[in-house]
């Protein structure tokens, strides 16, 4: 309510924990950076819950162009039929992917990643 304070702090990610950093607030689009389990309690609890918050590279890692754990579990969620990302974030999501793979010199791993853009164009 508003006469009580909170009584614990938000989830933020794993590198945030102990930085004593409290964001309320995200830069992009005023949505909030909260710890990837805590979106995946959400989805839990919701269904139609926003992907784009759970995928976000930034909920797990401090580097945002770093979607490796994002891509896999999208994978996952995929084969639990959540499938309402949409087209352009799945789009955004496989090709940063396969980037960052090609980057390190694994580009046979970035053409498996790309194998699964359901989109032959």
């Amino acid at each position: 309510t508003s006469e009580c304070e909170k009584y614990a702090c938000c989830p933020l990610p794993p590198y945030l924990e102990d930085s004593g950093c409290v964001l309320e607030e995200d830069d992009n689009g005023g949505r909030p950076l909260r710890d990837v389990c805590f979106h995946l309690l959400k989805l839990y609890s919701d269904r139609c819950y926003d992907l784009d918050q759970l995928l976000d590279p930034r909920s797990v890692t401090s580097d945002p162009l770093d979607f490796r754990l994002s891509w896999h579990l999208w994978e996952v969620l995929r084969a639990l039929n959540y499938c309402h990302l949409s087209q352009q974030s799945r789009g955004v999501l496989n090709t940063s992917f396969a980037a960052q793979l090609e980057s390190e010199g694994l580009w046979e791993w970035a053409v498996f990643v790309m194998l699964h853009e359901p989109d032959a164009q």
